[in-house]
């Protein structure tokens, strides 16, 4: 049965030129023995162990000016086979930290034939903490894509015609060649790894609660929040915040609105839990400048405001408890889908 070929973005393959390293000196030379071509990044179901991996896909080139060994029949070339292999990546930015693990087999440990080209496959095994390894890198730049650096070494059998090993030899790449992966592909990854909501978050909460299936529906609901987030597009996080909050009550930033539905809570805990909900939504409304929405002086809209990235960050994290504290209510039957009538709902102008 064929195989179709995933999609990859032409624009992220990138090259990492391989040389040896000069005798006694841990720098590479300027002698090329050939190159890894990173084709492409997906999630593709590996694991390692109980962890979820990405699939880098692989393609080895062996150099254009092979190396060679004379002997009295003249010059033989020479390929190049890896006792050992390292893959490092790591944020390109300054301080440099790594991110995750690169896992390469025997099959992933591709020969650099003269004149010919093979493909593999490495799995790069992320961590939750390396997920905030890369958040907190791009923290500045929200908006532009992701860069990562590369780095291969290892030690390598020269090898003739033969079969014969003429030479054992460090190899190395020049330190972090760059690779660039788009925000959109990179959310993707992010999710089918099981990472929609930011793990972080997720660990200032206990199990009960990420298990509850409230936890879930809250990261579906604000999914667009966060890939607006990952864009650098903060007012549109907002927004997308308060749309997640619309969808349980509505005027969701009317605290009468969310009393009429807490019906089967003592008075008390209904005004505190109501003024919380709506607060947190007239904030959204405020200063995500939610359209649609007419200003006291019925002049249109309210006027923007400033919004930093981080306050936009936080915004979107609040959501996730607020929405999943919601969603755990109405799934105890303490927060009813429609107002009970003996709480009229009345708009409030935030």
């Amino acid at each position: 049965m064929a195989v179709t070929p995933l999609p990859y973005h032409r624009s992220m393959a990138a090259d990492l030129q391989l040389y040896l390293v000069r005798p006694g000196d841990r720098s590479f030379s300027s002698t090329p023995v050939g190159r890894f071509t990173i084709r492409g990044i997906e999630s593709t179901g590996q694991t390692i162990g109980s962890m979820r991996c990405l699939s880098i896909e692989v393609e080895a080139h062996g150099a254009q000016q092979p190396l060679t060994v004379e002997d009295g029949k003249g010059k033989h070339p020479l390929s190049v086979s890896w006792l050992e292999l390292g893959v490092s990546i790591a944020t390109n930015t300054t301080p440099r930290r790594n991110v995750g693990r690169v896992h390469i087999d025997q099959a992933g440990m591709l020969p650099l034939v003269p004149g010919e080209s093979s493909q593999a496959t490495w799995n790069w095994e992320l961590r939750p903490e390396d997920v905030e390894t890369v958040e907190m890198a791009r923290s500045n730049q929200a908006s532009a894509p992701i860069f990562f650096g590369i780095n291969v070494v290892g030690i390598t059998k020269l090898v003739d015609n033969s079969g014969g090993i003429r030479d054992l030899v460090p190899v190395r790449s020049p330190d972090f060649s760059q690779y660039q992966v788009e925000l959109s592909h990179w959310g993707r990854l992010l999710q089918q790894l099981g990472y929609g909501v930011p793990p972080g978050q997720s660990s200032l909460v206990g199990t009960s609660t990420r298990d509850h299936p409230s936890w879930s529906d809250a990261a579906k609901r604000l999914d667009n929040a966060r890939s607006h987030l990952r864009n650098g597009e903060d007012y549109d996080a907002l927004r997308e915040a308060l749309s997640a909050m619309e969808a349980i009550a509505s005027p969701t930033y009317s605290a009468a609105s969310w009393k009429a539905l807490l019906t089967s809570l003592p008075d008390q805990k209904a005004d505190g839990l109501a003024e919380l909900f709506s607060g947190y939504a007239t904030f959204c409304n405020k200063i995500g400048h939610h359209r649609g929405r007419a200003d006291r002086d019925g002049s249109g809209d309210f006027a923007a405001m400033p919004l930093d990235h981080w306050e936009a960050d936080i915004a979107v994290a609040v959501a996730q408890y607020l929405v999943t504290y919601a969603s755990r209510l109405r799934s105890a039957g303490l927060l009813a889908e429609k107002p009970s009538g003996t709480r009229p709902a009345t708009e409030a102008t935030p």
